[in-house]
């Protein structure tokens, strides 16, 4: 197999799949599938280092959710010269099966970084710390995420400009989601309010099949209907309250990673050079506080590369406040105590927010002639053959308001994880990473018994805000992240309350018949009295971590907001000639997944430049 492995690289990356090559049914299958990725833009950082002062005429850090979207937009403009720097490389080939994105996690594709020890939350994760998984090459966060695919509710954006940013109402934003969009769910019909035309495809999860997921989901649909929930099924184009199974960024069951939708298709433009592997250390400012260039490291050495007209910063939202505070952008104090000069005294690092997630109560499954075995080669032979995802994806979900308001504004997400018998996990579905082995022995025991489903809910409109801070004025050196979980006391009382509504379904008779509903046990939670108020919320203080969707820290806001830090055209204030365009930008989190709106914000960050230079 050797000559297999060289020209597959499939098998070269991934050593667990290559006993899996031997076997004859599956040694086509694997072949076939080698050139499953589509073509990335090749790295031209080495060219670019042999430059003698080289110049752009628009740099952006970060290729992730936006930064790709941006590359692709200003390259559009055949006289402007693009340089698109990204710290990682191309997507592994894995990255293209939905339902092993949990096998990246910890990988090199991810930035692996980790909160800081808390005191009121994590504290049934190892060292009291979560887990942030954070998207590290070609396509960022989108390329290693789960794909669900939401635009957020109109509300976020109306809230957006209400708090004094102009243009990014839901009615303005809409054409750029309509514009980024290639829609393909034939079901819904033609929809005017959705996109059929750009780069980004919007499909449903259709092969994910051979469990009949949607069996499932049936019986708990009547039980949520008794409580005034009922299905959606165009949730994307209008969400609201409801059981819905959304769509995912995916063309034939393959991932379509920003990166793929964005940068595959200008890869061949000569205006537009991409470095990988490089690590972008410090934005160039002049004395007239204007950006002019970047300050870069790879191949071990630092190098300066210039531009004539903006400095674009995409690297997210734990990457982007760290790269403006190195380059002296951000809280005077926190500078000084660095011996950083700084330049301009803003609250950079500030604002973060995200979506709290925990593993609330685990349906162990009691369906009569139906099974949920997990066979070793069911997965491998169905997807490279027909593209049926046979894996984990929590696509179907319920959007519920816990206050009982009639305003159709959820303030909580509940993902539904299926968990396949089986004697040990392949991985971990995405709340368990970073769990202590006590509690994740608790969870693998159920999933020995029965199939289950992990019903776990996410607070999509926190109120608790955190910070990142530099630990050094060490570019290599990890951000310091203060995730500031459950320090508002009306989060603590919402999650609460999802107990207290989800407990519910194991007094359904309907419910009953086909599963049994349990809670994680935390031993020391059992000093309080089961199901008491103080119960729950000492579940939650150890079991809520990340929905992945940290965002907030470099917050756009009208000048006369002490706390912003961009304008609402995404201007550095106090900085020209230097912008944010990513997930950190949002003034509030939006009360959904985050990959398609901070998409929308890079096309809508490119028309504002274009308007500008042109």
């Amino acid at each position: 197999m050797d000559s297999m492995n060289d020209t597959c690289p499939l098998l070269s990356t991934y050593s667990f799949l290559q006993p899996l090559s031997t076997l004859p049914i599956l040694a086509p299958l694997i072949l076939s599938n080698c050139h499953l990725t589509s073509p990335y833009p090749s790295n031209k950082a080495f060219n670019v280092y042999l430059q003698h002062d080289p110049e752009y005429d628009f740099i952006i850090i970060g290729a992730g959710s936006a930064g790709c979207v941006i590359a692709n937009r200003l390259s559009e403009i055949s006289n402007w010269k693009v340089l698109l720097i990204e710290a990682g490389t191309d997507p592994p080939i894995l990255s293209d099966i939905p339902s092993l994105f949990p096998l990246l996690l910890q990988t090199p594709y991810d930035w692996d970084y980790s909160t800081e020890p808390a005191t009121q939350s994590c504290l049934g994760y190892v060292n009291n710390q979560c887990k942030w998984p954070r998207g590290k090459t070609l396509g960022g966060s989108s390329s290693i995420n789960a794909m669900l695919a939401v635009r957020g509710n109109r509300k976020d954006y109306d809230n957006w400009e209400s708090m004094g940013n102009p243009g990014w109402g839901y009615d303005h934003v809409m054409k750029y989601f309509k514009k980024l969009e290639r829609v393909f769910i034939p079901r819904w019909g033609n929809d005017s309010t959705l996109g059929y035309a750009g780069n980004v495809f919007v499909e449903d999860y259709t092969n994910n099949t051979l469990y009949d997921i949607r069996k499932i989901i049936n019986y708990m649909a009547k039980y949520y209907a008794d409580l005034g929930y009922n299905t959606v099924e165009d949730f994307y184009a209008h969400p609201r309250a409801g059981l819905t199974s959304l769509p995912g960024t995916l063309r034939d069951d393959v991932r379509w990673s920003s990166a793929k939708a964005y940068l595959t298709p200008a890869r061949n433009r000569p205006n537009l050079v991409v470095m990988k592997s490089t690590l972008a250390t410090k934005i160039l400012i002049n004395e007239r506080k204007k950006a002019y260039g970047v300050e870069v490291l790879n191949y071990g050495k630092y190098k300066k590369i210039y531009c004539k007209k903006e400095v674009i910063v995409s690297a997210g939202s734990i990457n982007s406040p760290q790269i403006l505070m190195l380059s002296g952008i951000g809280p005077k104090n926190h500078l000084r105590e660095l011996n950083i000069d700084t330049i301009q005294d803003l609250k950079v690092g500030y604002n973060l927010q995200d979506h709290i997630a925990m593993v609330a109560y685990v349906a162990q499954l009691n369906l009569k002639n139906y099974t949920l075995d997990l066979r070793l080669l069911d997965f491998p032979y169905g997807y490279l053959s027909e593209r049926i995802d046979t894996g984990i994806l929590p696509n179907t979900m319920l959007f519920f308001n816990t206050t009982g308001n009639t305003e159709d504004y959820p303030d909580i997400q509940t993902y539904h994880i299926l968990v396949p018998r089986i004697p040990m996990p392949i991985f971990l579905p995405f709340p368990l990473e970073g769990l202590r082995v006590e509690t994740v022995n608790k969870i693998i025991n159920l999933a020995e018994k029965a199939p289950s489903i992990l019903i776990t809910p996410a607070l999509v409109r926190p109120k608790s805000r955190g910070r990142v801070y530099l630990n050094s004025k060490d570019p290599l050196d990890k951000i310091k992240i203060i995730s500031g979980y459950l320090t508002a006391e009306e989060d603590v009382k919402t999650m609460v309350e999802v107990f207290k509504i989800l407990r519910k379904l194991s007094q359904s008779q309907a419910f009953k018949q086909h599963a049994t509903l349990t809670h994680i046990p935390v031993e020391v939670c059992s000093k309080f009295v089961i199901n008491s108020d103080r119960y729950y919320e000492c579940l939650l203080r150890h079991l809520c971590t990340t929905a992945y969707h940290p965002s907030g820290t470099c917050k756009m806001g009208p000048s006369h907001d002490a706390d912003a830090v961009v304008s609402p055209e995404l201007k550095m204030y106090g900085i020209s000639g230097l912008r944010v365009a990513d997930s950190s930008i949002m003034p509030q989190v939006t009360s959904s997944n985050t990959n398609i709106p901070t998409m929308m914000i890079g096309e809508k960050a490119s028309d504002m430049i274009k308007k500008d230079w042109l």
